[in-house]
């Protein structure tokens, strides 16, 4: 069992906190956090199973501590999970990975340089259906790629310390690399808008691949909340939609094939084929991600969200970040 200490209680910091106290991989030794009434908070739920402090760097030297998890804003995370690896503990860190790409490279280098374990918590990487995609496409199912097109969307809450785009798009390039054995794009275009605030809650993201084109479109300001990304590939063709409660995987067995003679004047043709939606049995990403890392740190591996991993995604929003100014 790998004991935990985590950073941040706030919005999501409380679903990892849960998850790694109920978890039978992980034990969540302490839970610290500068404001008293999250803290409060967090004592109603775990009453006296583990301690509470506003001061994590005790825990830097207490050899019962295996790792940290680190659930803050993106801006402060820099130096605190410097301070972790420096003292020689694995590090289990909230997307985005850095507020930059220089940001990024320092950390990944430093968790190799120490030999300690750097997962990103790019949850989206182990969810039963992107493993499953992810399967398709190694096997060849798919086909080529040909597109992704990838809706996230939501009615808040707005963060201040990142845009939309970095808080909700760094999902889908994650599952990009992923699926496609770690392509990067050689185009990067963005465009957005500010409302309730200084940071874009509402963007959209074009990428050109070698082969393939992504778009993604990013929005703290929409009615509904979607979760659905299409690919398309040169056999199969894929959606998923993640807000559905089952059946969120649909595979149509549909394309383009050469058109013959008889087709007239247009050179292709569609191809329709059966459209299946297999049984996944549903499973917690999060829950998934927490002891895929317990499972790296207790058999010295690298996770396949790792500081390389992180430093691409990173590396292409540092890009479009770039691009959002420049098209303002």
């Amino acid at each position: 069992m790998v004991n935990i200490v985590q950073i941040g209680y706030g919005y999501w910091g409380a679903n990892v906190a849960r998850n790694i106290a109920a978890s039978e991989k992980t034990n969540l030794c302490a839970l610290v956090d500068t404001r008293k009434d999250r803290l409060q908070l967090a004592e109603r739920n775990f009453r006296n199973l583990v301690e509470y402090q506003t001061d994590f760097t005790p825990y830097l030297n207490d050899p019962n501590v295996d790792a940290f998890a680190l659930a803050i804003q993106t801006e402060p995370s820099f130096e605190i999970a410097e301070k972790i690896m420096n003292a020689g503990k694995h590090l289990f860190i909230e997307k985005p990975m850095a507020s930059n790409v220089q940001n990024a490279v320092a950390l990944n280098e430093l968790s190799k340089q120490k030999h300690v374990v750097l997962h990103v918590d790019h949850i989206m990487l182990y969810h039963p259906i992107i493993r499953k995609i992810k399967q398709m496409y190694d096997s060849g199912e798919l086909g080529d790629l040909i597109y992704f097109d990838i809706s996230r969307m939501n009615l808040g809450p707005i963060r201040l310390d990142v845009n939309a785009m970095l808080d909700l798009a760094v999902h889908d390039l994650a599952v990009i690399d992923y699926i496609s054995g770690g392509k990067e794009p050689y185009h990067v275009e963005a465009i957005g808008e500010k409302h309730y605030g200084n940071q874009e809650t509402l963007t959209y993201l074009t990428l050109k691949y070698d082969g393939f084109l992504a778009h993604v479109k990013s929005s703290w300001i929409s009615p509904i909340k979607e979760r659905r990304t299409m690919i398309g590939g040169t056999k199969k063709m894929v959606i998923f939609d993640d807000m559905k409660t089952v059946d969120k995987l649909t595979i149509y067995d549909q394309g383009i094939v050469d058109a013959s003679e008889e087709y007239g004047q247009y050179e292709f043709k569609a191809r329709s084929g059966d459209i299946t939606i297999p049984y996944i049995p549903q499973e917690d990403a999060l829950r998934n991600s927490i002891e895929y890392f317990a499972y790296c740190v207790e058999n010295n591996l690298q996770s396949i969200s790792n500081g390389d991993h992180g430093v691409k995604v990173i590396r292409i929003l540092d890009e479009a970040k770039r691009k959002l100014i420049i098209n303002d």
